[in-house]
């Protein structure tokens, strides 16, 4: 990048009685790159072939993570048109098989 261009950018401004000066965008550009890009600000925020590649690889851990609370889900529907006690002994069971089956698994992976 040139440094005149830069010096072209901003404005001087005489600050002080002393001769100090300091720099500030002009407004013509400042009103350019915000209100005149018509909706392309969201490109600099987010990069669409990073957030596309990110989604397809936890597309598997997503699609496993419905069908795990799913499965319950469609069983407890299932019992709840049997009746209420049904309901509730399905509701049990599945809790029950859940929980022992987590404690096996980590019984089994710790040793």
């Amino acid at each position: 990048m040139d440094p005149c261009d830069n010096h072209k950018r901003h404005q001087t401004l005489n600050t002080s009685s002393d001769g100090a000066t300091a720099t500030a965008p002009l407004l013509e550009e400042a009103a350019r790159n915000r209100g005149g890009g018509g909706g392309r600000w969201w490109r600099k925020v987010l990069d669409l072939e990073e957030a596309k590649n990110q989604v397809l690889f936890s597309l598997p851990m997503i699609l496993t993570n419905v069908f795990y609370y799913a499965i319950p889900l469609v069983s407890a529907m299932f019992a709840g048109h049997l009746g209420n006690l049904e309901l509730a002994g399905a509701t049990l069971a599945n809790s029950w098989a859940t929980i022992t089956g987590f404690a096996f698994m980590v019984t089994c992976i710790a040793y």
